[in-house]
C-alpha cells in the first residue's frame, strides 16, 4: 500500500482515527499511528510506503479500514459503510485477544539493533560508521553514534582539552582506565552506552534505531552490552594492518612515529587490569571486515553483513568462513584445563582432517568420552585428560622450575626476588603440557589417514604457536587463518624467513580471519534452526522470493519487553557508582 501525498494530507484523510490512537514521529522517514488496540500503522514519506504490524486481528483491522478511507472513494457514502467503519474504529480502541502474543507471534518488526565496533588505535572507524548508516537507511533505520570517548568518559571523567591528537586519545585511554578503577567495574562503560541508548530514545516507543558505538576496548564492555541486549547487540571486528594504522597516525592524525608506536601498544594490551584490552575484545566480534582503504571493498562488506542480519536468503558462507566455523566447532571437543583451540586442514576447498588441543591416546588420536554400555554414562579414561588427573602438567612444572630457582637464593630475598621471577618469560613456558596442539592434531590427523599437507590452508581458532609454526612450515602448508591473536607466539621473529603478513608468493601467509564469525554463523546462515525467524527462499509455486531492503526485518528481533528493563538497571547502576563518588568527595 502506498501514499504519496504528505504528512499533513495523511492525518487529515485519517482524522477520524484520531479518537482511538496518536500520530508519533520514530524518525525523518517514519511516521507511526498507534492505535489502543496495539495496531501500528506505519508510513515512509520517501517511498510513500504504508505498512502495519501489531496483533495480527487489530493490526488486520486497521489494515482494511484504512485501505477503505484512502482508496475506497474517502467518506462513507451509505448508512451501512457508515456503521461499518464506526465499528472497526471502535475496535481500534480496544485491546484485541492475543495482545500478549504481539511479541511472540512473528508479526513485530520494528527491533532496534545495537552494533559495537572494535578497532585498533589509528583504524579509521569514522567511514565505517558511515557506511552502516548509509546502507541501514534502506532498511528504514535511523542510526544514532555513540562515541565512548565523548559520549561516555567525557561526562563521567572529564579530559583535559588539548591540541595534540597524541595526548587527546592518550588523555581519553587515562581517564577510561581511571573511571573502570574507581568503580571497580571492568564494564562500566557499558552501562554509560545503555543510558546514552535510553536517552536518545527519550521516553518514546523503541522502532527502527540503530546506534552504533565506537570504539570498545574490554571484553567485559562486549559481555556487559550482550547481556543487556542480548541477540539485538552485534560485535563488528574492523582490522587494519599496522602499517596503515601507523600511517593513519601520522599522517591523518599528525603524531610522530615514536608516539604512533607507543599508542598502537598500549592500545593492544595494557598491563593494567583496568586498562585497554582491545585484541581481547576483537576476536569477540561477531563479523570482521577488512578496511583496506578501498571503499567499495569496505562498502560491499558491511552490506553482506547488514543484508544477512536483515534475513536476505541467498546470503551463504564463503569457504573460508565455513571452514573457520568448523574449527571453532572442533575446539568444542577440547578438554583442555587452559583454553580450547580448534583448526581444520583444508585441500582444493575441502576439508580434510580437523584438530583438537587435547591429550592423545595410545594408537593415534586424541582421548574422547566413552559410552558405557551397561550404564549409558559418557565416561573419560582414568589418567586419560588431563582434568582426570586433576592438574595441568605445564603449570606444574613452571612452578617447580621458579621453586628451583629460589631454593638456590637466599631465603631473606625470596620476597624480593619470587615476584620478578614470577612474572617473568617463565610464565610463557608451554612445552610441559600433556596436550597435542590443535594446529599439530590437524596435520596429524591428516597423515594418519594418508592425506597431503603440501599446498594446504589451515584454519585455526588462534594464532599459532612457535612450536605449531615450525611444523606448518616443514609441513608445506602455504596459508594458515587464525581469528584470536596469541602474544605469547615468537612464530613471526623464529620464523621471519618463512612466514609473511601479506600474501607474497614466497612464504607462508598468516593472515587473520575475514567475514561472519563463528559466534553468529549458525544463526546467521540457517534457514530454520536459528534463533531467528526462519527463512523461505521459494513461493509455494517454486518461483524465488523476491526480497527487499524496505520490506525486510532483523533475523533476530530485539523485543522491547526483552532488554529495556535491564537497560533501565544499568543506567541506575551507573547512576549508584557516581552517588557514591561524590560521597567519597
Amino acid at each position: 500500500m502506498k501514499f504519496n501525498g504528505d504528512l499533513n494530507e495523511l492525518m487529515q484523510k485519517l482524522g477520524s482515527l484520531a479518537v482511538v490512537g496518536e500520530w508519533r514521529v520514530v524518525n525523518r522517514n517514519q511516521h507511526q499511528f498507534r492505535a489502543k488496540s496495539k495496531a501500528i500503522m506505519n508510513w515512509f514519506p520517501s517511498t510513500g510506503t504504508v505498512s502495519f504490524q501489531g496483533p495480527t486481528q487489530a493490526a488486520n483491522l486497521m489494515r482494511e479500514l484504512v485501505s477503505q478511507i484512502l482508496f475506497g472513494g474517502g467518506p462513507a457514502h451509505s448508512p451501512t459503510e457508515t456503521e461499518t467503519r464506526a465499528e472497526a474504529t471502535a475496535d481500534l480502541a480496544r485491546t484485541m485477544p492475543g495482545e500478549r502474543g504481539y511479541f511472540l507471534d512473528g508479526t513485530y518488526a520494528d527491533s532496534e539493533i545495537v552494533i559495537g565496533l572494535v578497532g585498533a588505535v589509528g583504524t579509521d572507524l569514522d567511514e565505517v560508521v558511515r557506511v552502516v548508516g548509509d546502507r541501514l537507511r534502506a532498511f528504514r533505520y535511523a542510526c544514532e553514534s555513540i562515541r565512548i570517548s565523548t559520549d561516555i568518559i567525557s561526562p563521567l571523567a572529564p579530559v583535559e582539552q588539548t591540541s595534540s591528537e597524541y595526548d587527546r586519545i592518550s588523555g581519553f585511554m587515562a581517564a577510561g582506565n581511571a573511571l573502570r578503577k574507581r568503580t571497580e567495574d571492568k564494564a562500566v562503560l557499558a552501562l554509560g552506552v545503555a543510558l546514552k541508548v535510553n536517552q536518545f530514545r527519550s521516553g518514546q516507543e523503541p522502532g527502527r534505531r540503530a546506534f552504533v558505538v565506537k570504539s570498545l576496548k574490554h571484553p567485559e564492555v562486549v559481555q556487559r552490552l550482550r547481556s543487556i541486549y542480548s541477540d539485538g547487540f552485534f560485535l563488528l571486528g574492523v582490522h587494519a594492518d599496522h602499517a596503515r594504522r601507523s600511517n593513519f597516525l601520522i599522517r591523518e592524525r599528525g603524531m610522530t612515529d615514536e608516539q604512533a608506536s607507543r599508542l598502537i601498544e598500549k592500545d593492544a594490551d595494557e598491563s593494567d587490569p583496568f586498562g585497554q584490552h582491545t585484541r581481547d575484545t576483537y576476536h569477540l566480534s561477531d563479523f570482521f571486515i577488512n578496511h583496506n582503504g578501498h571503499s567499495d571493498s569496505l562498502k560491499n562488506q558491511i552490506w553482506r553483513v547488514l543484508d544477512l542480519l536483515f534475513g536476505k536468503p541467498y546470503v551463504t558462507p564463503t569457504f573460508d568462513e565455513y571452514a573457520m566455523f568448523m574449527a571453532f566447532s572442533a575446539a568444542l571437543r577440547s578438554a583442555d584445563l587452559s583454553r580450547q583451540v580448534g583448526a581444520v586442514l583444508t585441500q582444493h576447498g575441502s576439508i580434510v582432517a580437523t584438530g583438537a588441543n587435547d591429550v592423545p591416546k595410545a594408537h593415534g588420536g586424541l582421548y574422547w568420552p566413552e559410552i558405557d554400555p551397561a550404564t549409558h554414562c559418557a565416561n573419560d579414561a582414568k589418567d586419560g585428560r588431563d582434568y582426570m588427573r586433576g592438574e595441568d602438567s605445564n603449570v606444574v612444572q613452571k612452578k617447580a622450575i621458579i621453586d628451583s630457582i629460589l631454593a638456590a637464593i637466599p631465603e631473606h630475598l625470596h620476597s624480593q626476588v619470587a615476584p620478578i621471577i614470577r612474572s617473568s618469560r617463565i610464565r610463557d613456558i608451554t612445552e610441559y603440557g600433556r596436550v597435542v596442539h590443535a594446529e599439530m592434531e590437524a596435520l596429524l590427523a591428516g597423515a594418519r589417514a594418508g592425506v597431503g599437507t603440501v599446498g594446504g590452508e589451515l584454519y585455526c581458532t588462534t594464532f599459532p604457536c612457535h612450536n605449531c609454526a615450525k611444523h606448518i612450515i616443514a609441513a608445506g602448508v602455504k596459508r594458515v587463518v587464525y581469528v584470536e591473536p596469541y602474544p605469547k607466539s615468537k612464530a613471526l621473529e623464529f620464523h621471519s624467513d618463512s612466514i609473511s603478513l601479506e600474501r607474497d608468493g614466497t612464504n607462508v601467509v598468516f593472515e587473520p580471519f575475514i567475514g561472519v564469525g563463528p559466534r553468529s554463523f549458525f544463526n546467521l546462515f540457517s534457514t530454520s534452526l536459528g534463533s531467528g525467524y526462519p527463512i523461505k527462499r521459494k513461493t509455494s509455486d517454486g518461483q524465488i522470493v523476491d526480497w527487499c531492503e524496505s520490506d525486510a526485518k532483523l533475523r533476530t528481533q530485539l523485543l522491547p519487553c526483552s532488554y529495556m528493563e535491564r537497560e533501565d538497571l544499568a543506567a541506575a547502576l551507573l547512576a549508584t557508582y557516581l552517588e557514591e563518588k561524590a560521597d567519597e568527595q
